[in-house]
């Protein structure tokens, strides 16, 4: 890829939703939640799994967009959502960038705030399962960071994500290290049928062993994600 080119991919994403003007859910402030497309994780209750959908179809077009998709450059985002910055301004809020995971957005998320600035207030929500270069990238430009653990024990963890929890354990230290623990509200939840209450209070006295402070408990609702590993191979029994 040309250098050019490299850049120019960096200032483009791709996003299934943009959510005006909502209060106390994401950060401070009124905010607006734009959602990513692409996780590296396979979460059993995944709240956002068309975050996991292919972006193009083929049609008698030939390649385009699917349908809810939408690709925008820095600016073309931040002429949709500079509608609301009264609102930010006014009550501290900003942008919350979700998903999806949005460190996967990582360049064009810094190149965002180069444009709108420093008043706004930059929100990430994420399961923080990304490289240590992406974590002190993001750093000195992110606000406030909602951080979903999903579990400590690294089994339970594995079970409901898909994947290894290494990498998550490495990010949150890096997070410590680069970062403000006020500006860090750690998401610590239940999840029915893969942990308990007992593994929730295990999680938080690890977390805050760890540093953190901030902490939000919340519940999961049991909704089956068809990307699930365990979901597409009972998929995939039934068709066999």
């Amino acid at each position: 890829m040309k250098s050019s080119d490299k850049h120019q991919a960096f200032r483009l994403a791709h996003i299934f939703a943009i959510d005006r003007l909502r209060m106390g859910t994401d950060g401070h402030g009124i905010t607006t939640l734009v959602c990513f497309m692409g996780c590296p994780l396979r979460c059993a209750y995944c709240l956002n799994d068309r975050c996991h959908e292919e972006i193009y179809s083929y049609g008698n077009n030939g390649l385009s967009l699917k349908k809810e998709i939408i690709q925008l450059d820095v600016n073309e985002l931040y002429d949709r959502v500079k509608v609301d910055d009264l609102y930010f301004q006014a009550t501290g809020g900003g942008i919350c960038f979700g998903g999806g995971e949005p460190t996967r957005y990582a360049s064009f998320i810094e190149e965002f705030r180069r444009i709108c600035g420093n008043v706004w207030k930059i929100t990430l929500e994420t399961s923080l399962y990304c490289s240590e270069d992406t974590i002190r990238q993001l750093a000195p430009i992110v606000d406030h960071w909602i951080v979903d653990v999903k579990d400590i024990n690294h089994v339970i963890y594995e079970r409901y994500t898909g994947q290894p929890s290494c990498i998550r354990d490495h990010s949150l230290s890096v997070l410590l290290q680069t970062c403000r623990v006020k500006d860090i509200t750690v998401k610590v939840p239940l999840i029915p049928g893969y942990n308990t209450d007992k593994d929730v209070d295990y999680s938080l006295d690890e977390l805050e062993r760890m540093g953190f402070t901030n902490f939000e408990c919340v519940r999961y609702l049991q909704r089956e994600s068809k990307y699930h590993p365990q979901t597409k191979g009972l998929q995939h029994e039934r068709k066999g």
